[in-house]
């Protein structure tokens, strides 16, 4: 199949039928509505928008802390704690596009508030009489500057997107997604941001969670990912080493706990965490070192792999199987994890991607434009790994529209590569030889590469179409599809300019059932 680059102005659905739909403006009536009435959905993208202030190294506290550090010698009343709860929530709400949460949410501030200045003023939140001593002027500033953080959200509820406003525009210029990861089992998607806070975003409801996570030592978030079988445990890869969470996914109501601080044996900061199968061990490095810390979460006991060379990127094997590391240097290494014998390959790789399965890991090469796909027959002890089927070829070249009014460089060094989990479909980001329009200093590929795959009666990989997301959104960063999608697979993606979009793929024997 060829590939055909969507126009500039389009934006991608989702894939029907085995093709990629793409609206335009001029065009989003006609298949827009199609795609509607054969059982597709829309789904709105989310915004990422970082409200915690960056700080100097070591000043990484919340902006809510500033609030607590005022009065954190000074007995509290409910109103007082309703109050500052409120002014934290609505600090990270923001962000959300959905403007029945935000407008709760500052209604909720508003009485907070009044009930602040009601008890100081003796129930009267309108008289003039602010109360005595100096704990009653502090307790006014307080409600004077949630009253102000109000007045800001209200502001910004303005300018909230309406429903109609499908793709709204951000100001922000610099980053705000660091990493994302879906949940094992459900429709949340945790969302690392550049601030250091995490954030979970339910796309069943397209709501974002008022529960955030937040600690002073949680910041340069590198790496992050959810346990199996945990209950709702997230590592968190950053700056102080691993933060190991459990968000109550089944009660919103309960705040969310810090189980440890894994923290690096010469204080460097983790660049990636990633788990096994079960939710059990952990594994996870430092750049710029060649060790790989596997940690047992349940027993709390740590081992050290050494690598000849510095480690550039671990991966688990789906199955728990197999542990795939990757190094700066022209080799790579793969553990069986169940006598811990490894096997080095003469192999330099950028990136990699496992089928959810554990059959084939997908290598793209370092210094070609190769994806190897070796196939994994056999189980631990053994390391039975051959390459299965050609490789795929993904060489720069000049890509058309349709209608030949536009061309987009398309291939090159991959940089990310992710399954669906039917195994059928594959994603792909790239890097082109030459800087994008949309950012003269970048060279990453503006679209997303999708390859079809088919298992049968050998492995084989399709060109199946390219990914536009919407205008503004800047460049793709991120990509991760969702552990379960009932009707094929759903993918998301995190753009440089803080849009997450999601993207499904209907498959036509689940449409039909």
């Amino acid at each position: 199949m060829t590939w055909a680059v969507p126009n500039a102005d389009a934006v991608t659905l989702g894939e029907m039928d085995g093709e990629l739909l793409s609206v335009s403006p001029r065009d989003e009536a006609h298949i827009g509505d199609e795609f509607i009435r054969r059982g597709g959905t829309v789904f709105p993208p989310a915004r990422v928008v970082c409200t915690k202030t960056r700080r100097p190294f070591g000043q990484e506290e919340s902006l809510t802390q500033e609030l607590d550090d005022e009065l954190d010698r000074r007995p509290e009343s409910g109103a007082m704690k309703l109050a500052k709860h409120a002014a934290g929530v609505l600090h990270m709400l923001l962000f959300d596009d959905e403007q029945k949460v935000i407008r709760s949410v500052v209604q909720g501030a508003k009485s907070a508030v009044k009930s602040v200045l009601s008890a100081t003023r003796g129930g009267n939140p309108e008289s003039d009489d602010e109360g005595n001593g100096d704990e009653a002027d502090d307790v006014k500033k307080t409600a004077d500057r949630l009253n102000a953080i109000v007045e800001d959200a209200e502001l910004d509820y303005v300018h909230v997107p309406r429903p109609n406003a499908a793709f709204p525009q951000h100001k922000a210029t610099e980053e705000s997604i660091a990493a994302m990861s879906w949940h094992p089992t459900l429709s949340l998607l945790a969302v690392a941001q550049q601030d250091g806070v995490v954030t979970f975003y339910d796309v069943a409801t397209a709501s974002w969670d008022s529960r955030v996570l937040e600690h002073a030592a949680q910041a340069n978030i590198t790496s992050i990912e959810w346990a199996n079988y945990s209950g709702g445990v997230v590592a968190v890869a950053c700056r102080a080493g691993i933060l190991l969470w459990k968000l109550h996914c089944k009660n919103k109501k309960e705040d969310p706990t810090l189980l440890d601080i894994i923290t690096h044996p010469s204080s460097k900061s983790f660049h990636q965490v990633t788990w096994n199968a079960d939710g059990s061990m952990l594994a996870a490095f430092a750049k710029n070192t060649n060790a790989i810390y596997i940690v047992d979460a349940v027993f709390n006991r740590k081992t050290e792999l050494l690598c000849p060379y510095k480690v550039a990127s671990v991966n688990w094997s789906p199955t728990g199987e197999y542990l795939f590391v990757a190094t700066e240097r022209g080799v790579s290494l793969v553990w069986e994890t169940l006598t811990w014998k490894s096997e080095i390959w003469d192999l330099a790789t950028r990136s990699c991607g496992w089928s959810r399965d554990g059959r084939c890991l997908l290598v793209a090469a370092r210094n070609k434009n190769l994806l190897y796909p070796y196939a994994f027959p056999g189980t631990p002890p053994t390391i039975d790994a051959q390459i299965s089927s050609p490789p795929v070829d993904f060489a720069e070249k000049q890509v058309f529209s349709f209608d030949q009014s536009l061309s987009e460089l398309v291939g090159g060094k991959i940089e990310n590569i992710v399954w669906d989990p039917t195994g059928t479909r594959v994603a792909v980001t790239y890097r082109s030889s030459s800087p994008t329009s949309i950012d003269g200093n970048d060279f990453t590929g503006c679209l997303v590469a999708i390859f079809s795959v088919a298992w049968e009666p050998f492995l084989i990989f399709t060109r199946s179409g390219l990914l536009r997301g919407p205008p503004n959104a800047g460049l793709p960063r991120t990509l991760g599809f969702a552990s379960s999608f009932e009707q094929g697979a759903l993918l998301s993606v995190g753009w440089s300019r803080g849009l997450i979009t999601f993207h499904p793929f209907y498959f036509q024997d689940r449409v039909a059932q």
